[in-house]
């Protein structure tokens, strides 16, 4: 948290200096030009050219700082967002909204609209006290006109504030309807269902788009209204100049200075008035984070205290699949030694592998309870649980990065090691390189992953499937040299792995 508050307090301070420098940079250019106009020379041609080129490149220097802010926030929500997601019950829509839309509406915050409100709290009081000191009456003008297009923007924004969230709630709706029609797709087309689902998500998308639609023509509307009063705003500061140029009783450096400024000094409202849409979307945006972030938590006990490694066991337990009517598991009732290796075995579909998923804490059982020991898993904090558990599915990932850079993910790599294990289950690999693997590969990796993290649990879904007898015995024989003290629990096929454990459940 320092280094993050560090980081931001350092971006801040080189941001305010940027749009600080920017207004100087457009102060001195007015001058400038002022003076070129009355008095034209090279010299004053060389100035003007010098100061808009400082003035790009700062403006440049500045995008860039917002954008580096914009990474450093997104990085930090996504963080937060993956150690909360799944401890959650959340449909596929919410989902896809958070974790994309919502989070990539920050970035059009610090990269559109932040630097305008930069622009806005630092140059407008700039111009205005150089206007002062040219000209009181002008800067009375500016002074006064300025609040209405902010309370104009309020008004407005209240409108749109309810009509972006129905834009959103219409968003969330579609995407998890189009998640679900995906999903179930080979399942309507054999029910010949499909026509009428395409239907449903045809009259979501018009909604979608019907919403979406009603909130730019706020947002344009808002636009055009703020254009129009700061346009005539700057009407009003030409014209009261126009006339007491005629008059005498200002003289025409002074006036073609402040009209020079006017623009500039209303030029950050009016692209807050561009990007008012921008502003409604985060505003929601960062109270859906706001509500999904600050759930409550159950306070549950730590595994500390549990004697390891711990007998496991499976009391009258059911799990039923979200959206499914059957129960894969019906009161089931196992239980698994403390330090042992016990084979799971039993016909495909039976199921082997959400068994092995509830074990590791990646579901949740619909009822029952698995306990450890005696303490119950539903009462374990879910980071000491995972902390206690390596688990190996099926078909174990590969990042697209290095296998280095893939072994690291878990804590401190010691090389040395890790190319012993390699080696030991015959996968002579580069670690410095990205290389597309085969299915064998990537199992032998995955118990290579597990392996490396050296918890008391250890759980392995189908890990020898497709190995031939040679590698097969090379990875019974890395685990018996790794099984000493540990409870571990594998779903099998295979007989060689049966025969090696050293208990043997058959699922029914």
């Amino acid at each position: 948290m320092k280094k993050l508050f560090t980081i931001y307090y350092s971006l801040f301070t080189k941001i305010f200096a940027c749009k600080f420098v920017e207004g100087i940079l457009i102060l001195l250019a007015a001058k400038v030009l002022v003076m070129l106009i009355n008095s034209p020379s090279l010299k004053f041609f060389i100035e003007i050219f010098l100061i808009w080129t400082a003035q790009i490149l700062i403006e440049n220097i500045c995008a860039k700082k917002f954008l580096a802010l914009s990474v450093e926030v997104q990085t930090s929500v996504r963080k937060k967002l993956h150690e909360e997601i799944f401890q959650r019950e959340l449909s596929g829509g919410e989902l896809l909204i958070i974790i994309f839309d919502t989070v990539k509406t920050l970035d059009k915050f610090f990269t559109n609209l932040a630097p305008n409100i930069a622009s806005t709290i630092i140059l407008l009081p700039m111009f205005l006290i150089c206007a002062a000191f040219t000209d009181l009456i002008t800067a009375a003008i500016l002074f006064v006109t300025l609040p209405i297009a902010p309370l104009l923007l309020y008004l407005i924004g209240k409108v749109t504030a309810e009509k972006n969230l129905r834009a959103l709630n219409e968003l969330q709706k579609l995407n998890g309807e189009f998640r679900e029609l995906l999903s179930a797709v080979t399942t309507l087309k054999m029910f010949g269902r499909i026509d009428f689902a395409a239907e449903k998500l045809k009259s979501t998308s018009a909604k979608s788009s019907a919403a979406t639609l009603e909130v730019l023509k706020f947002a344009f509307v808002s636009s055009f209204a703020l254009e129009l009063i700061t346009t005539l705003s700057i009407a009003l500061v030409a014209v009261t100049l126009g006339l007491r140029l005629v008059a005498g009783n200002i003289d025409f450096e002074s006036a073609l200075f402040l009209l020079l400024i006017a623009p500039e000094f209303f030029l950050s409202i009016r692209k807050l008035g561009i990007a008012f849409h921008v502003a409604v979307d985060a505003k929601t945006s960062y109270e859906r984070l706001q509500k999904f972030l600050s759930r409550p938590k159950e306070k549950i006990g730590k595994v500390e205290k549990i004697l390891m490694p711990p007998e496991i066991f499976v009391d009258n337990v059911t799990f039923i699949y979200p959206k499914k009517f059957r129960s894969t598991l019906e009161n089931l009732t196992l239980k698994f030694p403390a330090g042992k290796v016990t084979a799971l075995i039993g016909e495909s579909g039976c199921g082997k592998s959400t068994l092995l998923k509830l074990l590791a804490g990646l579901n949740f059982p619909t009822s029952g309870e698995i306990f450890w020991n005696d303490l119950p898993t539903s009462k374990v904090q879910r980071e000491s649980l995972i902390s206690k558990i390596a688990y190996m599915p099926q078909a174990p990932h590969l990042f697209d990065v290095t296998l280095a850079e893939n072994f690291s993910m878990l804590g401190q790599l010691d090389t040395k090691n890790l190319q012993s294990l390699l080696a030991e289950l015959n996968l002579p690999l580069d670690l410095n390189a990205t290389q597309k693997l085969s299915r064998g590969q990537l199992q032998r990796l995955g118990i290579v992953h597990a392996v490396l993290k050296d918890a008391p649990i250890i759980m392995l879904d189908e890990p020898t499937a497709g190995l031939d007898a040679e590698n097969e015995l090379r990875v019974l024989n890395l685990l018996k040299k790794f099984s000493l003290r540990k409870t571990i629990i594998i779903t099998t096929h295979r007989q060689a792995v049966i025969d090696f454990a050293d208990d043997v459940i058959n699922l029914p």
